[in-house]
């Protein structure tokens, strides 16, 4: 199953399952949701258009098609989690694009155009949102 279990839908879960299936059911522990709330897909298509623009960087408004990539994989991650994968929570919803947003800053990505960024607070933000997506699904 694709969305994350959390303790609190286990038992809507189970009653929509056949018998046999209920056992199976459990909440998925902290790595196994912190994979599932990571849009691998949209960070496939980031990674893909981000190194398309970065070969004609001098070429092309750089920064500008930077951060429209940025918002378009942002909305990307909502719209696919909500429509693709059928995620109904919004929690879930918010904190995968939560991750793309501390994903890419950690990458620096259109950040790295911004005068105040330094790539030592991407380092310092991945780990501390992913020490708190637990807290804030509880």
């Amino acid at each position: 199953m694709r969305m994350a279990i959390r303790a609190k839908y286990v038992d809507a879960i189970k009653a929509k399952l056949p018998e046999e299936e209920r056992k199976a059911v459990k909440p998925d522990d902290y790595l196994t949701r912190l994979v599932k709330y990571i849009p691998s897909e949209v960070i496939a298509l980031y990674i893909t258009l981000d190194g398309i623009i970065s070969s004609a960087k001098t070429e092309i408004p750089f920064q500008t098609i930077s951060w429209l990539i940025f918002l378009i994989c942002l909305i990307g991650t909502i719209v696919y989690k909500w429509r693709i994968y059928e995620v109904k929570d919004t929690a879930q919803i918010l904190v995968s694009a939560g991750a793309f947003i501390v994903w890419v800053f950690a990458l620096g990505g259109p950040f790295a155009t911004l005068p105040w960024y330094h790539p030592i607070y991407g380092e310092l933000i991945l780990p501390i949102y992913t020490f708190f997506i637990p807290a804030i699904l509880k």
